[in-house]
């Protein structure tokens, strides 16, 4: 870390490069038209950890996706797990890294979105000359409401950690490649803690690669209390709330393609906790 913080500082406009997944996608990426200086992460040992205490799940940012599901569906949260399964290719996932994917500046991916939806913090290291600064940021702060990250030049993510609290339901679905099709692709992250069929917790995020990541924070607290299975008119309620939202959170006009999914998404994972809802009695 100490040579990290030196390199940062001698060299303020270099790219911080983790696995490379998504810069080595883009066109031109080295030489860059800038010129820029590259620092790599890959060789700062503290950001290649997993600790596990009596309270969280620490995640160092280097740690790459395939490493991460070896840690078992014992530890990781369900949703995290289908998140990080379904996310490229096994080729891929070695070179992924969780802290790449969630400080991608272009493009929002499906890990921050489930990230979100588990209310997990990151820690965040400024290098300030010769000293740094370290914080731990709900997640949410790292994004605007269009999804633009809010990291600057000279902060980096070095940890994710999310509590043992686990979910009863999940559901995550991403029918399309982002890179591929940013345009069309929609992300739903949806994790929903009850207790005897009473709902205690309600987090989704939907997330939409170019244009937002949101997470309906209104919603959490109109479906606590809620009594599992929901109602044909519930249902149409979170799914027009959601929708709502979408529309007036966004700068730019999203696709219908887009907009479509996204409603078909929140209805299917609604019918789906009910299917489990009522399979449990």
């Amino acid at each position: 870390m100490n040579d990290l913080i030196s390199a940062s500082t001698r060299f303020p406009n270099a790219t911080f490069w983790a696995g490379g997944t998504y810069i080595m996608s883009r066109p031109d990426y080295y030489p860059t038209k800038d010129s820029n200086d590259i620092i790599y992460l890959a060789e700062v040992p503290e950001l290649k950890r997993i600790n596990r205490t009596d309270r969280f799940l620490e995640i160092g940012s280097m740690v790459t996706f395939e490493q991460l599901l070896t840690v078992g569906k014992q530890v990781l949260p369900g949703l995290l797990h289908t998140t990080l399964e379904r996310s490229g290719t096994m080729i891929v996932r070695r070179q992924m890294t969780t802290g790449g994917a969630i400080c991608t500046r272009d493009l929002r991916l499906s890990l921050p979105c489930s990230l979100l939806a588990l209310q997990a913090e990151v820690e965040t290291k400024t290098c300030l000359g010769p000293k740094t600064e370290t914080k731990w940021l709900d997640m949410g702060r790292l994004y605007d409401r269009q999804g633009r990250l809010q990291l600057k030049r000279n902060e980096v993510v070095t940890r994710i950690r999310l509590g043992f609290e686990r979910e009863n339901f999940s559901y995550f679905i991403s029918p399309t490649n982002p890179l591929a099709n940013p345009h069309e692709t929609v992300f739903l992250s949806f994790a929903c803690f009850y207790n005897q069929a009473v709902i205690n917790r309600f987090r989704l995020c939907v997330g939409f690669p170019t244009s937002l990541l949101l997470v309906p924070q209104e919603l959490d607290m109109m479906m606590h209390g809620t009594l599992l299975p929901l109602s044909s008119s519930q249902i149409e309620r979170v799914v027009r709330s959601v929708m709502e939202e979408v529309l007036a959170s966004t700068e730019h006009e999203i696709p219908p393609i887009q907009l479509e999914r996204a409603r078909g998404f929140v209805e299917s994972a609604m019918h789906e906790l009910n299917a489990q809802s009522l399979s449990e009695r």
